[in-house]
C-alpha cells in the first residue's frame, strides 16, 4: 500500500508561526525596554532626591556661613568701637615751617582710648646741645598746650620714633607741635615751633 506523500505546506501556512514568533520577540524587546526605562527611571529619581539633600544640606551650610560672618562683624564692629579697637586712632601729620630745608617727613598715630600715640620723625636735624625737641597736644577743652614728652633723638638715626603718653588725660587733639625746649623740657611751651600739624 502505498502512501501519498504529504504536500509542502505553503508559506502562507508558516504566517502565524512568524508572526507568534514575530511578536514574542518583540514582547521581550519591549518587556527588556520597559525594565531598563524603568531602572533608568528609579535611578534618576534617586539622583534627584540626593540634589534635594545635597542642596538642602547646602543651603543649611550657607546659611550657616551667613549667620557666622554676620555674627563676626558684629563682633569686628563692636572690637572697632571699644578700647582695643582703631575707631579711636588718629593719624596726624605735622610739618616743618615752610622755607625751612632739609625737608621733614613727621607722622604721628594717636590712640584716644589708651591716652598714648607715636610719632615718627624723619629728617630732623639734631637739636643744640642745650636743648631738647618737645611735643605738645592742644586740647579745646585744656586752656594750655599738654606736654607729650621729650623727644629722644637717636644720634646719627635718619629716623625717630617716639612713643609718647600726655602728662593729663587729653579728650580731642586739636593740634600737635613740637618745639625747641630748654635741656631737659618745659613745663609750658615756650621755645620755637619745629613741626606743627596743619
Amino acid at each position: 500500500m502505498n502512501e501519498s506523500p504529504t504536500p509542502p505546506l505553503s508559506p502562507l501556512a508558516w504566517l502565524p508561526w512568524v508572526a507568534a514568533a514575530g511578536f514574542a520577540l518583540l514582547a521581550g524587546f519591549l518587556g527588556q525596554a520597559y525594565f531598563s526605562a524603568r531602572s533608568e527611571i528609579n535611578f534618576l529619581r534617586a539622583q534627584n532626591a540626593l540634589a534635594v539633600m545635597e542642596g538642602k544640606s547646602l543651603q543649611q551650610r550657607l546659611e550657616a556661613e551667613r549667620i557666622l560672618s554676620s555674627r563676626r562683624i558684629s563682633d569686628l564692629i563692636a572690637r572697632l568701637e571699644g578700647d582695643s579697637g582703631l575707631a579711636g586712632l588718629k593719624v596726624v601729620p605735622l610739618v616743618f615751617p615752610s622755607g625751612s630745608t632739609p625737608p621733614v617727613l613727621a607722622v604721628a598715630v594717636w590712640d584716644s582710648h589708651r591716652q598714648e600715640g607715636v610719632l615718627s620723625v624723619s629728617q630732623l636735624p639734631p637739636p643744640a646741645a642745650d636743648r631738647d625737641y618737645q611735643l605738645w597736644i592742644a586740647d579745646p577743652q585744656d586752656p594750655d598746650p599738654v606736654s607729650a614728652g621729650v623727644i629722644a633723638m637717636a644720634p646719627g638715626a635718619g629716623e625717630t620714633r617716639f612713643l609718647f603718653k600726655p602728662d593729663r588725660p587729653v579728650k580731642t587733639v586739636a593740634r600737635l607741635t613740637v618745639t625747641s625746649e630748654r635741656k631737659g623740657g618745659s613745663p609750658r611751651a615756650e621755645g620755637p615751633v619745629v613741626l606743627a600739624s596743619p
